[in-house]
């Protein structure tokens, strides 16, 4: 990713969990200068000295000591924008269940120059949809190109360990 040095991680959970890591490699090898994590503040209360972030899915995700932790209260667009100042890539991972904050996000994103977004898009293409759960992703897209701030999207297609559980 030339040109981009810091990188802010909306949702450390299953998908968060594999990018900050190699965020966190990337900014060993010194091609990275910031990797800063995003977190309810609900959430920071119960942060261990471990970093270990109680996620809504009940699982336990490790924080990389190497990354900055920032509480975010996700209603208040303030709050958004004081945590991504000075960032150049937002990436957004958060589940389904949070996508109501995305709009807030970007928009806090593109205020403070945000170079680029990455919403929570991973999974299959969603252009078009305009009911349920794809819809409102479609939606998101829709409101990045109204706030004029870069995006990109990933469909990394069905996810094995969602499509095959036993």
């Amino acid at each position: 990713m030339s040109g981009y040095k810091n990188f802010a991680i909306v949702g450390a959970g299953k998908i968060g969990s594999f990018i900050i890591r190699q965020l966190v490699t990337d900014k060993a090898a010194g091609t990275v200068n910031d990797v800063v994590v995003l977190t309810r503040q609900a959430s920071l209360a119960s942060v261990s000295d471990a970093r270990t972030d109680q996620l809504s899915q009940g699982s336990k995700t490790t924080v990389d000591p190497a990354t900055k932790l920032v509480p975010v209260d996700y209603s208040n667009k303030e709050s958004i924008k004081s945590a991504l100042t000075g960032v150049d890539v937002v990436i957004s991972t958060i589940p389904g269940t949070a996508i109501d904050v995305q709009p807030g996000i970007a928009e806090a994103a593109k205020e403070v120059g945000v170079k680029l977004f990455v919403p929570s898009e991973f999974g299959g293409p969603t252009e078009g949809e305009t009911e349920g759960y794809l819809g409102a992703k479609a939606k998101i897209q829709e409101q990045l190109k109204a706030i004029g701030i870069p995006y990109t999207l990933f469909y990394t297609g069905g996810f094995a360990d969602y499509l095959w559980v036993p």
